[in-house]
């Protein structure tokens, strides 16, 4: 019996780690008393009530693809926590003839142990709700208070006690000059290309977070422009979750806001940021939407691999990388729209006079009857 042992934990803390290894342990041991074999051990380090957890997908790709005989895990809840996706994992495994072993005793498809699968479902969903709603109304307990309730701070700022305090570097004037540049006329394309070229940290570098690109962008600028932290405003729960099932988020109402004025030391005077927002409404009446031709989406740079963006101006093609960008991304690599027909034209004539038209001719003839064949050929002023 080949086995796919499922491990999941929340974080990587070290608590968890530690749990990480004692369901490892358990597994090692059942297996050996079983006399199984271990296929492999799949492990993801993240909530339960997702679908989209990397090993697990791999666990399910590898159950359908027969290389398993039993999926182990040490309860339902490390496999899903949420009843749509326990039944999906079922029903995949009953179609595929793959069995589930829970360590705890409530899922064993091989003694045909299967009556308790729906309550068990809906139960470890229901906790994991409950839990949600826990850790909501916490936070919401301190926005109320004036503490800052994100994981990261809006750039510019750290976070010292639960408060907002502008950082000692020079992430703050960045945000100030943000700002002046806008009104000064600026679109944020221009001002994200300006910080690219000159090898500023973006928001995520400076978050130290894992994959953090070093090009800034349009929505990027956007997030900073209409942050309301800068004014020295402490404004929270702007979205939530639909659901714990669901990565989701709706936006919130005014009524449902937590405000709470003057909380922290402010970077934008207030009325700059309102001369902004105000700015913003009026600009977005009259951006045009991109116009698509002949080779949109299908050019693409060869050293960059952008696709390339039509200028009207220039009648043809410029990278897309540089257009967005700038030179530190790539070069512009103009090429004329006539040009590029032309070229492609040429390139599909050479083809079509290298293409051995009596071979195709002959290959045509044997899929005719014989004697249609022959008159075909000879029509084409060719042997039979």
């Amino acid at each position: 019996m080949r086995c796919g042992v499922y491990v999941r934990v929340s974080s990587d803390k070290l608590e968890q780690q530690a749990s990480l290894q004692y369901q490892k342990e358990l597994f090692y041991n059942y297996i050996a008393d079983k006399g199984w074999d271990l296929y492999e051990v799949y492990i993801d380090v993240e909530s339960g009530t997702t679908a989209k957890r990397k090993n697990l997908q791999r666990l399910i790709d590898d159950a359908m693809n027969k290389k398993i005989d039993v999926i182990l895990a040490k309860e339902l809840s490390r496999l899903a926590r949420n009843g749509e996706l326990s039944y999906q994992i079922k029903n995949l495994c009953e179609n595929h003839g793959i069995h589930i072993i829970t360590l705890d005793g409530a899922i064993n498809t091989l003694q045909g142990n299967t009556h308790m699968f729906g309550p068990y479902a809906w139960m470890y969903e229901q906790e994991a709700q409950r839990t949600s709603e826990r850790v909501k109304e916490t936070l919401k307990t301190r926005a109320k208070k004036g503490l800052f309730k994100g994981s990261t701070p809006p750039y510019g700022y750290t976070i010292k006690d639960g408060k907002l305090h502008i950082r000692d570097d020079e992430t703050p004037n960045i945000v100030r000059r943000i700002f002046n540049e806008y009104l000064a006329g600026y679109g944020r394309d221009s001002i994200a290309r300006r910080l690219y070229n000159e090898g500023i940290p973006t928001p995520a570098e400076v978050a130290g977070k894992k994959n953090a690109g070093d090009k800034w962008n349009d929505s990027t600028i956007k997030l900073i422009l209409t942050n309301p932290h800068y004014t020295g405003d402490l404004v929270q729960g702007r979205t939530t979750t639909v659901s714990v099932t669901s990565n989701k988020r709706k936006k919130a109402s005014n009524e449902e806001l937590i405000i709470i004025p003057n909380a922290h030391e402010p970077i934008i005077p207030r009325d700059v940021f309102e001369a902004v927002q105000h700015q913003m409404k009026l600009r977005s009446k009259t951006i045009p939407a991109p116009k698509r031709h002949l080779f949109t989406n299908i050019a693409y740079c060869a050293d960059c691999g952008k696709g390339m963006w039509y200028r009207s101006n220039r009648k043809g093609y410029v990278c897309g990388g540089y257009a967005r960008f700038g030179k530190k991304a790539c070069s512009s690599h103009v090429i004329k729209e006539e040009v590029l027909k032309q070229t492609i034209i040429h390139d599909i004539q050479s083809l079509m006079q290298q293409i051995d038209k009596e071979y195709y001719l002959k290959l045509t003839f044997r899929t005719l009857p014989t004697k249609i064949g022959r008159i075909f050929l000879h029509r084409c002023g060719m042997n039979p």
